[in-house]
């Protein structure tokens, strides 16, 4: 009977070991990087208003990143129903979190029209707080401006031809 329970200790610390050596694996493993074409949007927010668009991340040095992105800003409740701005940004990445500060670069429409004006003086720039998953093809966690709300980034695959 002792040597069973000396037998399934051992086991259980071999497997402890196991198990302990994989997860520190894991954490040694570099995260991907966010260097690619992605394509992204909010869950609703109020008014049923979302945000949705197209990033281009690029390298600019170790950890940091340069990045554009096309968005529209639409809501079904209320007015402006849809707001298209081009924005320029940068990122950060610690491990797995990418933070990403923009800058707006210009509105190229807004629906109705009549409503450019305040939009061009009103409109701020979308920043993101995110993680990128092990694969490194989709980004989760949170849009902020003016509103907040769970954004989902996924990367758009180069097609080879």
């Amino acid at each position: 009977m002792k040597h069973a329970r000396r037998l399934g200790l051992a086991a259980a610390l071999a497997c402890f070991a196991i198990t302990c050596t994989a997860g520190a694996q894991a954490q040694l493993k570099k995260a991907p990087s966010p260097v690619g074409s992605w394509g992204f949007a909010t869950q609703p927010m109020g008014y049923g208003c979302t945000l949705n668009g197209e990033m281009t991340i690029t390298q600019s040095s170790d950890k940091s990143y340069k990045c554009s992105f096309d968005a529209v800003w639409g809501c079904k409740l209320r007015l402006p129903k849809a707001v298209h701005t081009e924005q320029s940004c940068i990122a950060t990445q610690a491990g797995q979190e990418v933070i990403i500060t923009s800058r707006m670069e210009g509105i190229s429409m807004v629906d109705p029209a009549e409503m450019m004006e305040t939009m061009k003086a009103n409109y701020a720039a979308d920043h993101f707080k995110v993680t990128i998953n092990w694969r490194g093809d989709e980004m989760d966690g949170m849009f902020s401006s003016y509103g907040q709300a769970p954004v989902k980034f996924r990367k758009r695959l180069d097609l080879i031809g």
